[in-house]
Protein backbone atom coordinates (compact mmCIF):
# COMPACT_ATOMS: atom_id res chain seq x y z
CA UNK A 1 0.00 0.00 0.00
CA UNK A 2 1.76 3.45 -1.12
CA UNK A 3 0.93 5.88 1.46
CA UNK A 4 2.20 9.96 1.82
CA UNK A 5 3.79 11.24 4.92
CA UNK A 6 3.47 14.70 5.44
CA UNK A 7 6.71 15.34 5.08
CA UNK A 8 9.22 17.28 2.61
CA UNK A 9 12.69 16.66 2.44
CA UNK A 10 13.39 20.35 2.21
CA UNK A 11 16.91 21.31 1.89
CA UNK A 12 18.02 18.40 3.37
CA UNK A 13 20.45 16.28 0.40
CA UNK A 14 17.95 13.32 -0.52
CA UNK A 15 20.54 10.32 -0.06
CA UNK A 16 20.51 11.61 3.97
CA UNK A 17 17.11 12.34 4.36
CA UNK A 18 16.47 8.88 2.97
CA UNK A 19 18.72 7.20 5.46
CA UNK A 20 17.23 9.11 8.03
CA UNK A 21 13.85 8.77 7.48
CA UNK A 22 14.46 4.56 6.66
CA UNK A 23 16.08 4.54 10.06
CA UNK A 24 13.07 6.16 12.02
CA UNK A 25 10.82 3.29 10.14
CA UNK A 26 13.05 0.64 11.18
CA UNK A 27 12.33 1.87 14.66
CA UNK A 28 8.68 2.14 14.08
CA UNK A 29 8.76 -1.11 13.06
CA UNK A 30 9.89 -3.34 15.63
CA UNK A 31 9.15 -6.70 15.47
CA UNK A 32 6.19 -5.76 13.20
CA UNK A 33 6.06 -7.91 9.75
CA UNK A 34 6.02 -5.50 7.20
CA UNK A 35 8.44 -3.93 4.86
CA UNK A 36 8.81 -0.39 3.85
CA UNK A 37 10.38 0.97 0.42
CA UNK A 38 10.88 4.96 -0.31
CA UNK A 39 9.18 5.82 -3.55
CA UNK A 40 10.00 9.04 -5.74
CA UNK A 41 8.35 12.01 -3.92
CA UNK A 42 4.79 12.95 -5.02
CA UNK A 43 4.70 15.96 -7.61
CA UNK A 44 4.61 18.28 -4.88
CA UNK A 45 7.17 16.70 -2.89
CA UNK A 46 5.52 15.27 -0.13
CA UNK A 47 7.56 11.85 1.00
CA UNK A 48 5.56 8.87 -0.93
CA UNK A 49 6.38 4.96 1.08
CA UNK A 50 5.04 2.02 0.23
CA UNK A 51 4.33 -0.56 2.86
CA UNK A 52 3.42 -4.08 2.41
CA UNK A 53 3.14 -7.29 5.01
CA UNK A 54 0.85 -8.77 7.11
CA UNK A 55 1.21 -6.31 9.66
CA UNK A 56 0.52 -3.57 7.56
CA UNK A 57 -2.28 -1.29 9.11
CA UNK A 58 -0.88 -1.68 12.54
CA UNK A 59 2.43 -0.22 10.73
CA UNK A 60 0.81 2.65 8.36
CA UNK A 61 -1.40 4.22 12.09
CA UNK A 62 2.03 4.18 13.98
CA UNK A 63 3.51 6.19 10.48
CA UNK A 64 0.43 8.67 11.21
CA UNK A 65 1.10 9.20 14.48
CA UNK A 66 4.93 9.77 14.28
CA UNK A 67 4.91 12.01 10.75
CA UNK A 68 1.05 12.09 9.44
CA UNK A 69 -0.51 11.07 6.08
CA UNK A 70 -1.23 13.19 3.58
CA UNK A 71 -5.08 12.91 2.49
CA UNK A 72 -5.22 11.93 -1.16
CA UNK A 73 -8.01 13.91 -2.15
CA UNK A 74 -10.75 15.90 -0.85
CA UNK A 75 -13.50 13.19 -0.36
CA UNK A 76 -11.12 12.52 3.27
CA UNK A 77 -11.50 15.69 4.44
CA UNK A 78 -14.27 16.28 7.35
CA UNK A 79 -15.69 19.87 8.77
CA UNK A 80 -13.79 20.19 12.52
CA UNK A 81 -11.75 17.78 11.75
CA UNK A 82 -8.23 18.01 12.98
CA UNK A 83 -5.45 17.72 10.17
CA UNK A 84 -1.54 18.05 10.62
CA UNK A 85 0.53 20.11 7.88
CA UNK A 86 3.11 23.01 7.16
CA UNK A 87 2.90 26.70 6.61
CA UNK A 88 2.89 27.39 2.85
CA UNK A 89 2.88 30.91 3.54
CA UNK A 90 2.10 33.86 5.85
CA UNK A 91 1.05 37.23 4.04
CA UNK A 92 -2.71 38.60 5.57
CA UNK A 93 -3.79 35.31 6.62
CA UNK A 94 -2.03 31.95 7.34
CA UNK A 95 -2.32 29.01 4.33
CA UNK A 96 -1.35 25.71 5.78
CA UNK A 97 -0.88 22.82 2.97
CA UNK A 98 -2.18 19.50 4.45
CA UNK A 99 -0.84 17.33 1.42
CA UNK A 100 -4.07 17.58 -0.72
CA UNK A 101 -2.99 17.55 -4.53
CA UNK A 102 -5.95 15.15 -6.53
CA UNK A 103 -7.43 16.55 -8.23
CA UNK A 104 -5.48 20.00 -7.49
CA UNK A 105 -3.59 21.29 -4.42
CA UNK A 106 -6.05 23.03 -1.43
CA UNK A 107 -5.11 24.84 0.81
CA UNK A 108 -6.59 25.64 4.11
CA UNK A 109 -7.17 29.77 5.03
CA UNK A 110 -6.63 30.21 8.81
CA UNK A 111 -7.55 34.19 8.94
CA UNK A 112 -5.48 36.73 10.55
CA UNK A 113 -8.67 37.80 12.85
CA UNK A 114 -9.00 33.57 13.82
CA UNK A 115 -4.84 33.73 15.05
CA UNK A 116 -5.60 37.23 16.45
CA UNK A 117 -8.23 35.95 18.80
CA UNK A 118 -6.24 32.20 19.33
CA UNK A 119 -2.52 33.75 19.62
CA UNK A 120 -3.31 37.45 20.64
CA UNK A 121 -5.88 37.61 23.53
CA UNK A 122 -8.12 39.19 20.24
CA UNK A 123 -5.99 41.96 19.47
CA UNK A 124 -7.45 43.65 16.52
CA UNK A 125 -4.19 45.43 16.25
CA UNK A 126 -1.77 42.93 16.06
CA UNK A 127 0.14 42.59 12.24
CA UNK A 128 0.44 38.94 10.63
CA UNK A 129 4.30 39.79 10.18
CA UNK A 130 4.75 40.19 14.07
CA UNK A 131 2.51 36.78 14.64
CA UNK A 132 4.45 35.31 12.10
CA UNK A 133 8.10 36.47 13.31
CA UNK A 134 7.01 35.78 17.27
CA UNK A 135 5.46 32.38 16.78
CA UNK A 136 7.97 31.12 14.32
CA UNK A 137 5.07 30.44 11.83
CA UNK A 138 7.11 30.29 8.56
CA UNK A 139 7.10 28.09 6.08
CA UNK A 140 7.61 24.66 6.55
CA UNK A 141 6.82 25.06 9.76
CA UNK A 142 4.81 21.77 10.96
CA UNK A 143 1.00 23.11 12.56
CA UNK A 144 -1.86 21.46 13.62
CA UNK A 145 -5.33 22.99 12.18
CA UNK A 146 -8.91 22.08 12.42
CA UNK A 147 -11.00 22.38 9.44
CA UNK A 148 -14.03 24.76 10.22
CA UNK A 149 -15.76 25.15 6.65
CA UNK A 150 -15.07 23.10 3.47
CA UNK A 151 -14.04 23.91 0.12
CA UNK A 152 -16.87 25.16 -2.32
CA UNK A 153 -14.31 25.84 -5.11
CA UNK A 154 -12.01 22.72 -3.79
CA UNK A 155 -8.94 24.11 -3.52
CA UNK A 156 -9.44 26.00 -0.25
CA UNK A 157 -10.67 25.65 3.18
CA UNK A 158 -11.10 27.44 6.11
CA UNK A 159 -10.00 26.74 9.68
CA UNK A 160 -8.43 27.45 12.96
CA UNK A 161 -5.36 26.53 14.78
CA UNK A 162 -6.69 23.14 16.58
CA UNK A 163 -6.87 22.73 20.37
CA UNK A 164 -3.54 20.49 20.63
CA UNK A 165 -1.64 23.43 18.47
CA UNK A 166 -2.41 26.11 20.72
CA UNK A 167 -1.63 24.03 23.56
CA UNK A 168 1.93 24.00 22.98
CA UNK A 169 2.15 26.95 22.06
CA UNK A 170 1.09 27.51 25.71
CA UNK A 171 2.91 24.86 27.30
CA UNK A 172 6.00 26.71 25.85
CA UNK A 173 5.00 30.80 27.22
CA UNK A 174 4.40 28.97 30.58
CA UNK A 175 7.63 27.22 30.21
CA UNK A 176 9.26 30.92 29.74
CA UNK A 177 12.44 29.36 28.22
CA UNK A 178 13.86 30.27 24.86
CA UNK A 179 13.76 28.51 22.11
CA UNK A 180 16.05 27.93 18.58
CA UNK A 181 13.50 26.37 16.00
CA UNK A 182 15.87 24.83 13.43
CA UNK A 183 14.48 24.12 9.91
CA UNK A 184 15.78 22.22 6.95
CA UNK A 185 18.27 20.12 8.98
CA UNK A 186 18.12 16.17 10.20
CA UNK A 187 18.76 15.59 14.14
CA UNK A 188 22.11 13.80 13.74
CA UNK A 189 23.63 17.09 11.96
CA UNK A 190 21.70 19.15 14.77
CA UNK A 191 23.13 17.08 17.49
CA UNK A 192 26.37 17.61 15.59
CA UNK A 193 26.20 21.52 15.34
CA UNK A 194 25.66 21.52 19.05
CA UNK A 195 28.62 19.42 19.97
CA UNK A 196 30.69 21.32 17.60
CA UNK A 197 29.49 24.59 19.03
CA UNK A 198 29.95 23.61 22.45
CA UNK A 199 26.30 24.68 23.11
CA UNK A 200 25.86 21.48 25.40
CA UNK A 201 25.75 23.46 28.99
CA UNK A 202 23.16 26.20 27.06
CA UNK A 203 20.36 23.56 26.05
CA UNK A 204 17.70 21.94 27.94
CA UNK A 205 17.05 19.80 25.11
CA UNK A 206 15.77 18.94 21.57
CA UNK A 207 12.51 18.44 20.65
CA UNK A 208 11.93 16.75 17.11
CA UNK A 209 8.59 18.41 15.25
CA UNK A 210 9.01 15.99 12.16
CA UNK A 211 12.30 14.78 10.64
CA UNK A 212 13.36 17.58 9.30
CA UNK A 213 12.08 20.49 12.01
CA UNK A 214 13.54 20.51 15.72
CA UNK A 215 12.96 23.21 18.42
CA UNK A 216 16.30 23.55 20.58
CA UNK A 217 14.92 24.13 24.03
CA UNK A 218 17.51 27.03 25.93
CA UNK A 219 18.47 26.96 29.64
CA UNK A 220 17.68 29.45 32.09
CA UNK A 221 19.21 32.90 31.19
CA UNK A 222 20.40 31.40 27.48
CA UNK A 223 19.50 33.61 24.78
CA UNK A 224 18.00 32.31 22.02
CA UNK A 225 19.13 34.98 19.21
CA UNK A 226 22.36 34.67 20.85
CA UNK A 227 22.40 30.82 20.49
CA UNK A 228 21.69 30.96 16.62
CA UNK A 229 24.97 32.56 15.17
CA UNK A 230 26.57 29.42 16.66
CA UNK A 231 24.79 26.63 15.55
CA UNK A 232 23.88 28.12 12.51
CA UNK A 233 27.86 28.52 11.60
CA UNK A 234 27.79 24.97 11.67
CA UNK A 235 24.12 24.42 9.38
CA UNK A 236 24.24 26.97 7.45
CA UNK A 237 21.64 25.52 4.85
CA UNK A 238 18.84 25.35 7.54
CA UNK A 239 16.86 28.28 8.72
CA UNK A 240 17.35 29.38 12.73
CA UNK A 241 13.98 31.48 14.06
CA UNK A 242 14.20 32.60 18.01
CA UNK A 243 10.80 31.83 19.88
CA UNK A 244 11.01 34.51 22.84
CA UNK A 245 8.39 33.69 25.33
CA UNK A 246 8.69 36.68 26.80
CA UNK A 247 8.45 39.20 24.01
CA UNK A 248 5.33 37.14 22.85
CA UNK A 249 3.77 37.77 26.54
CA UNK A 250 4.94 41.63 25.96
CA UNK A 251 3.21 41.85 22.29
CA UNK A 252 0.55 39.52 22.54
CA UNK A 253 -0.62 38.01 25.86
CA UNK A 254 -0.10 40.84 28.65
CA UNK A 255 -3.09 42.80 30.16
CA UNK A 256 -4.42 45.66 27.58
CA UNK A 257 -3.71 48.51 29.68
CA UNK A 258 0.12 47.53 29.48
CA UNK A 259 -0.01 47.02 26.00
Amino acid sequence: MKIALLQRKGKVEEGRFCAALQNALDDLKGDLTVDTKIQPFSKYGWTVLDVTGDDTEIFIELVSREFGLAPSNHSGIEIYGNYRGTVRSFNSDLIVDIGIEEPEPAYVRVKLSSLRAQLADGRGWVPAREISELYCLVPGTPISIRVTKLAHNETEYEGWLSDSQTSQFSDWLNCGLERVQVYDCLKSRLHFAISRAKLERDIVSTEQLNLTTHSVLCKIGTDAIGVIPSLGFTIRQSELKAFIPKRIQEKCRGTLNGA
